[in-house]
């Protein structure tokens, strides 16, 4: 990845969690629901492979059908950069932040290697309330 394309990357990011948490924290801002006590977000942001937006798809696909049936899912947001689309943020929010990790521990490998093998490069951004 260029440096360019990284600090597109981060700034693109940075827009991203300011407007999550803008969103998040100011009831009647926009269509988000004010946050829950106790949510987080988890942020992602991931440069998809030349040549693999199709697997990109099916394999991200398969992996938030798993995460989406687990106790304390409560939505995922995806978005792609509109200068480069093969730049895609992901935003999953979860009840708990213990619910967040007990469904990353019960991800099957196969599920989480089928997907970052479709990934050129990707930055976890953490999570927020």
């Amino acid at each position: 990845m260029s440096m360019s394309r990284r600090a597109m990357l981060n700034a693109g990011m940075l827009l991203c969690l300011g407007m999550l948490t803008a969103c998040a924290t100011q009831p009647g801002v926009g269509h988000a629901a004010p946050a829950r006590e106790g949510e987080v977000v988890e942020v992602m942001a991931y440069a998809v492979k030349p040549g693999m937006e199709r697997q990109f798809e099916e394999a991200r696909s398969a992996m938030f059908t798993f995460l989406k049936k687990q106790p304390g899912f409560v939505s995922v947001a995806s978005r792609k950069d509109l200068k480069d689309p093969k730049i895609q943020v992901d935003s999953s929010v979860w009840a708990s932040r213990e619910q967040y990790a007990a469904a990353g521990a019960a991800l099957p490998d196969s599920l989480r290697s089928s997907f970052m093998g479709t990934v050129g490069e990707w930055k976890y951004f953490g999570l927020i309330r």
